[in-house]
């Protein structure tokens, strides 16, 4: 399954545009550019993205937890790991806009 209604009101029809096309490629395990990797991991943990692994758009969502790297994040100002979902660290240090001081894949 690719996404799925988490709304009843939710859009009779699952969007179809350039980012949920994004995500299906990367659902799908298929080879991404680094641009994509970098978008990818925006929509996820940027500025205006879910904060988490999974991306929900008019109804629908795209949980990305089973396709992307489990990684591990410390913050500077903390003492224990978090645990965010990424194509990559580059893409996941690229979208937090905190600063980071360790990661490890997981």
């Amino acid at each position: 399954m690719i996404a799925y209604k988490f709304s009843e009101c939710a859009a009779p029809v699952k969007p179809d545009n350039d980012i949920t096309r994004l995500l299906e490629k990367a659902m799908r395990k298929e080879s991404l550019s680094r641009e994509e990797k970098d978008r990818v991991g925006n929509l996820l943990y940027g500025t205006f993205g879910s904060q988490a692994g999974t991306y929900k758009l008019a109804g629908w969502a795209w949980s990305m937890s089973g396709c992307l790297r489990r990684i591990l994040v410390k913050f500077k100002w903390g003492a224990t790991f978090h645990p965010y979902y990424a194509p990559d660290k580059t893409a996941l240090r690229k979208a937090l806009p905190l600063p980071v001081m360790e990661m490890i894949y997981a």
